[in-house]
C-alpha cells in the first residue's frame, strides 16, 4: 500500500495508456489504484537484491531500466530514479517495482544519468575489467560505484574506450564519446527549451550513447574467468554415471509431489537440479556462492527460477535504514520453501566451513515449511578425505546415522532413503514432524 501526498490526478502516468501496456507485458508491477490518495501494488513472493545478483541478472535490470525509460519519454514523461534497488526478479525476469517514479518530461537533462552509471554501468565494467563482481559493490556501496573509485580503480585505461565519460561524473553524459551516435544540436543538457521535441531529440542521443556503454560490458558477450565451481557439472569425478541417474531419477520423483510450490535449493551450483524442480511447475529459489556457476545457470532458461548469489556460511542481514528497509536474507528464506535441497553441501559446510552440524539442521529447519531432501555423504567418500587433508582436520567427519540425527533433533522426521549406487552417498527425504 502507498499513501500519495497528493492526490492522483487525471493524467497521472498511473493512469496512462502505457502504465496499462507496461502492466499487461509484466514490465512494471501489478497496481491497483484503490483510490485518489492509495495505490496496491501485487506483493511478490520472493525478493532478491542487487547484493545478490550475478552480473547477468544486473545487465536485465539495467536493459530494462533504460527501454522503460526511453518508453516513457516516448509518451511525455520521466524516469526520476534509475536504481538498481527499484527493480525486483519475478519468476526469473526483471520487473520495476517503484510506480511512482514517473513525473511528467519537463526538461532536456536526465537527473538519473548519473545514478544509472553508478548503479548498473560502472559496476558492470569494474566486474569485466577489475574482477569486482557487481554484488560485492553493491555490498560496499548501496547507491552504485562512486565515479572516484571507479576512475581509481580502472586508472590510466579510463581514458581508453567508450566509458571515459563516466569517469567525469552525471555532468559529462552526452555523446561525445566515440561511437555509433550522431550528435544533435544542443547538447547542453543545462540550456532552457521546453519545446518537447527538442527535449525529445536530446533524450533519444543521451538514451543511443547509455545503451551503446550498456552493450560494451554485455555479460552474454564473454564468458569472463572461471571460478572455483563454474565446471562443476563437467569435472565432477566423483560421482559415477550411475550415481547421477540415480540421482536425478529419485529426486524428479519427490520433486513431482511438491509441483508448483517452493523449492529451496542451497547449494545449487549452475542450476542442474534447480530447473528440474522449475520443470515440475515449481518456483525456485537457488542459491550458491559462486558467481561463475550461478550466472552459468542464469544463461539458460531461467522460467521460475530466482537466483541468489550468497554465501551459506556468511547470508547477509537487512539494508537500508536500521537494516529493515530490506530484509536480509535469512529473514526472507525463513519458512519459505515446501521443500529444500541440500545436495552434495553438507561436507562443505561442516568441513570447509566449520559450521556445527546442528545449526545446519536447524537453519535448514528455519527455511522448509514441509519436505527437505539431504544428501548424506559416509566419511570414507573420497571428497571427504580429500577436504579433511587439504584441511588438516583431524577430527572425524560424523557418520552417515549421525548426519541423519541431526535433522531428526532439529524437527524432521525421515520418509525414505536411497542409497547411490557407488555406496558413499545416500539421499534421505524428510518431511516436518506434524
Amino acid at each position: 500500500m502507498r499513501e500519495l501526498r497528493e492526490p492522483l490526478g487525471a493524467h497521472h502516468f498511473l493512469r496512462s495508456d502505457l502504465a496499462r501496456r507496461w502492466r499487461e507485458r509484466g514490465d512494471i508491477v501489478d497496481f491497483e489504484i484503490v483510490d485518489e490518495r492509495r495505490v496496491v501494488a501485487r506483493r511478490v513472493p520472493f525478493i532478491s537484491l542487487p547484493t545478490e545478483w550475478c552480473d547477468l541478472q544486473l545487465f536485465e535490470a539495467a536493459e530494462l531500466t533504460l527501454r522503460l525509460q526511453q518508453e516513457a519519454v516516448e509518451a511525455g514523461y520521466d524516469l526520476k530514479d534509475a536504481s538498481a534497488w527499484n527493480v525486483i526478479f519475478d519468476d526469473g525476469r526483471p520487473v520495476f517495482c517503484d510506480l511512482l517514479s514517473f513525473d511528467p518530461l519537463r526538461e532536456r537533462r536526465w537527473w538519473a544519468a548519473g545514478q544509472f552509471a553508478r548503479h548498473f554501468i560502472l559496476p558492470l565494467l569494474l566486474s569485466r575489467q577489475r574482477g569486482l563482481r557487481a554484488h560485492k559493490a553493491f555490498q560496499a556501496w548501496r547507491d552504485g560505484v562512486p565515479h572516484e573509485v571507479a576512475r581509481d580503480m580502472l586508472g590510466a585505461s579510463r581514458f581508453l574506450g567508450r566509458y571515459w565519460p563516466l569517469m567525469a561524473g552525471a555532468s559529462a553524459l552526452a555523446p561525445t564519446a566515440p561511437g555509433p551516435v550522431e550528435p544533435v544540436t544542443g547538447w547542453d543538457s543545462t540550456a532552457e527549451d521546453v519545446n518537447p521535441a527538442a527535449i525529445r531529440r536530446f533524450r533519444e542521443g543521451l538514451n543511443q550513447s547509455l545503451s551503446w556503454m550498456l552493450r560494451g560490458v554485455d555479460p552474454r558477450r564473454s564468458a569472463g574467468p572461471a571460478t572455483t565451481w563454474t565446471h562443476y557439472t563437467d569435472e565432477r569425478g566423483h560421482y559415477s554415471e550411475l550415481d547421477l541417474e540415480a540421482k536425478r531419477t529419485r529426486l524428479t520423483q519427490w520433486l513431482a509431489m511438491q509441483a508448483r510450490g517452493w523449492v529451496l535449493d542451497f547449494g545449487c551450483n549452475s542450476g542442474e537440479f534447480s530447473r528440474l524442480a522449475a520443470a515440475t511447475g515449481a518456483r525456485v529459489i537457488a542459491v550458491d556462492a559462486d558467481h561463475g556457476a550461478v550466472q552459468t545457470g542464469a544463461k539458460q532458461d531461467s522460467v521460475r527460477i530466482h537466483w541468489v548469489v550468497a554465501p551459506m556460511d556468511d547470508l547477509r542481514g537487512g539494508y537500508g535504514w536500521a537494516g529493515v528497509e530490506h530484509a536480509g536474507l535469512p529473514e526472507r528464506l525463513r519458512n519459505r520453501a515446501d521443500m529444500t535441497l541440500m545436495l552434495a553441501l553438507l561436507h562443505h559446510l561442516v568441513i570447509g566451513a566449520a559450521i556445527p552440524l546442528p545449526m545446519v539442521a536447524a537453519f535448514a529447519a528455519s527455511c522448509t515449511r514441509d519436505a527437505l531432501v539431504v544428501e548424506l555423504i559416509d566419511p570414507t567418500d573420497p571428497q571427504i578425505v580429500l577436504m579433511r587433508a587439504q584441511r588438516r582436520r583431524q577430527d572425524a567427519f560424523p557418520a552417515v546415522e549421525v548426519q541423519l540425527q541431526a535433522f531428526l533433533d532439529a524437527g524432521f522426521v525421515a520418509q525414505e532413503r536411497v542409497s547411490l549406487p557407488s555406496g558413499h552417498r545416500e539421499l534421505v527425504l524428510l518431511r516436518r514432524a506434524r
